[in-house]
């Protein structure tokens, strides 16, 4: 067991004259069990708090402060000040650390009030300043203690022992002013994210007060940085950064202990080289150019054509692999139903699961080829998208080549009618009539009406071939289908300042790059598959097609009421909530003017000081603060509210 030291107080180096104080206690030492706490403790609030710290500390330097006690019955004392000290000496014999009966230094007292005697012995305490309890951890430092030891003697966290070392990096001028209550301990930490003197000066000296917030002042000293969670920080890594020099700072005190990359150009050299090294494979496989970009809006902005792959059936080996590999992993997935929690063979059969679907996915992908002549004529672009993932597009078309692509289609459109021609109905006997010839065929087309109304897998086949022809085969010149349906096919990202940062965009463009790797790549044979799926795979197309024929966009002069009236209808049967997709931040607000940055504040109910404040600075602080006080509102413009939907409120 370690050994305490429980010392009585020191004599005070400059003792008092007797008889200027009543002195009413003697110093006696108290077994430890035969000490229990006082009714009479005016402490209530916050009395077990910190009481496992406080015993740490007790153990690293003793009891520096005696306990009160008087005289109780059965031989006890009772503590009637100092029930914390008790507590924490308690907690010290229960984990063995202290003797149940260890002799207690103890202020016995005999007469007085024990309420006024716990009142003037919690009342008088002044805690001390932060500043000197910075400083006084740095001198600890200085002298050779390690900040885990500091936080094990004191009963202190390790992350609190470094944020006030953190802390005592602030300059000296920044110092003082916190001892003098200049600034508050969130605006310290806040400047305290920079480690130089000039910067945390200029910063707090240089700036309006109004502009001191610790937001604000993050914000000033980290315009330069990366922050952590952008993208391009996600793609490179911070361990891959800081292996090639990149230096970083942590904000020790933000709520997700925030990292900021200093190094600018290094992140953007090491992005554009793992592109470069994710673009060299694609060279070998045949295509025209390829390209690496680190902004995802050159997909948006390149006005590309598409040529899709094709599919293939499996060959004979690839399917008997997909077989067993179908039967493996229902083996698999049923032992890890039957598991228990906690089972450790559970983690194995996760991993061979992964594995095999890794496995699936790469048959299925060798199975998807493009056409050489189109491929020809196609590149790729490999970029990092909106969440910092590596995306490789393959089959873009540039400008200078559609119309080569485009006459290289219409040579196979004109081939396939020719096949078809073969299988339509044949020409009329001689002597028929050309109004005969109408009647007759729109006789047939009502008869096929009422059997094509009986048949909704057919009659969804059909309703499909044109719209998802109209928005996979766009490179031909036309589209013609029995069934005459015709879509605007909008294309959003035109309307949109900058289309790479819209998430609702991004995931746009994911699911129809998944749907385009599905479908196959030419209209010949784009029929024959539609018939081939189930009612389920078509249905999800539909929706998908009809969703990419959606307009909603109110263009200058547009007068289509009716058509924009729908999209409101829409928008209430999906419970659009474009909260979920959209917020308030400073690229919006920098469209605005000022008078209508205060009027968004007004409406949202922000506080009319603050408004004035807006109005009254410049654009660019307005924009920042405007921003700031929108966190977290919920605030949406008219024309994104769902009129008579939750989200409109």
């Amino acid at each position: 067991m370690n050994a305490i030291t429980l010392a009585a107080e020191p004599a005070a180096e400059n003792p008092i004259p007797v008889a200027a104080v009543d002195i009413r206690h003697t110093v006696e030492a108290v077994p430890l069990d035969r000490l229990v706490p006082s009714k009479a403790n005016v402490r209530r609030v916050n009395a077990a708090v910190g009481v496992p710290e406080l015993a740490d500390s007790i153990e690293a330097h003793g009891l520096l402060h005696n306990l009160t006690v008087r005289k109780a019955k059965k031989g006890r004392y009772e503590v009637v000040a100092g029930a914390r000290r008790l507590a924490a000496l308690r907690l010290l014999a229960k984990e063995g650390r202290l003797a149940d009966d260890a002799e207690i230094p103890c202020n016995v007292r005999d007469a007085g009030s024990d309420t006024e005697l716990s009142l003037a012995e919690n009342v008088q305490r002044e805690p001390m300043h932060v500043v000197d309890e910075i400083l006084a951890y740095r001198e600890l430092v200085d002298n050779g203690m390690a900040p885990e030891n500091i936080a094990a003697r004191f009963g202190q966290s390790v992350i609190t022992v470094r944020q006030r070392l953190k802390l005592a990096g602030l300059s000296p001028r920044v110092l003082e002013v916190l001892r003098e209550d200049g600034m508050s301990i969130e605006q310290a930490r806040a400047l305290v994210i920079s480690d130089s003197h000039e910067e945390q000066e200029r910063v707090w000296f240089e700036s309006q007060s109004y502009n001191r917030d610790p937001r604000s002042l993050r914000a000033m000293l980290t315009r330069e940085h990366v922050r952590g969670t952008d993208r391009l920080a996600r793609f490179v890594g911070l361990e891959a950064y800081k292996a090639a020099g990149g230096s970083i700072v942590r904000d020790l005190f933000g709520e997700d202990t925030s990292t900021f990359l200093t190094d600018q150009s290094l992140l953007t050299a090491l992005a554009v080289d793992a592109l470069e090294r994710a673009a060299e494979p694609l060279k070998s496989e045949g295509w025209k150019w390829v390209e690496t970009n680190l902004d995802a809006s050159t997909i948006y902005s390149g006005d590309f054509g598409r040529v899709y792959p094709q599919l293939r059936e499996p060959s004979p080996d690839e399917q008997a692999e997909l077989s067993a590999l179908g039967e493996s992993f229902d083996e698999v997935q049923a032992r890890l139903e039957a598991y228990a929690e906690g089972d450790p063979a559970m983690e194995a059969d996760e991993a061979r699961l992964a594995e095999m679907e890794q496995r699936i996915a790469a048959i299925r992908n060798a199975a998807k080829t493009y056409d050489p002549q189109e491929q020809a004529l196609a590149g790729c672009i490999v970029y990092v998208d909106h969440y910092g993932a590596l995306q490789v597009g393959r089959g873009y078309i540039k400008a200078e080549d559609k119309a080569a692509v485009d006459q290289l289609r219409r040579g196979e459109s004109a081939e396939t009618q020719d096949e078809a021609a073969a299988l339509s109905v044949p020409e009329p006997e001689a002597g028929y009539s050309a109004a005969l010839v109408e009647e007759l065929t729109a006789i047939r087309t009502a008869a096929m009406r009422v059997e094509l109304a009986n048949r909704p897998t057919v009659a969804l086949a059909a309703l499909l071939y044109p719209i998802a022809g109209r928005v996979f085969q766009s490179g031909y010149t036309s589209f013609d289908a029995a069934v005459e349906v015709s879509g605007q096919r909008k294309d959003l990202a035109a309307s949109v300042k900058e289309p790479s940062e819209v998430r609702a965009l991004a995931a746009w463009q994911a699911t129809k790059e998944a749907w385009g790797d599905i479908l196959p790549g030419q209209p010949a044979d784009l029929w024959a598959w539609l018939l081939e799926q189930p009612t389920d795979r078509l249905l999800e197309l539909l929706a998908f097609v009809t969703a990419a024929n959606l307009n909603g966009v109110k263009a200058k002069h547009d007068q289509s009421k009716g058509r924009l009236a729908n999209a409101d209808q829409i928008a209430i049967a999906v419970a659009l909530d474009m909260r979920e997709h959209w917020t308030a931040d400073a690229a919006f607000f920098n469209r605005l003017s000022k008078a209508g940055i205060a009027e968004v504040l007004a409406e949202a109910g922000c506080a009319s000081q603050t408004v004035r404040m807006i109005e009254k600075a410049p654009k660019t602080e307005a924009v920042a603060e405007a921003a700031k006080q929108m966190e977290g509102k919920g605030w949406l413009p008219l024309q994104l509210r769902v009129a008579g939907g939750e989200a409109a409120e």
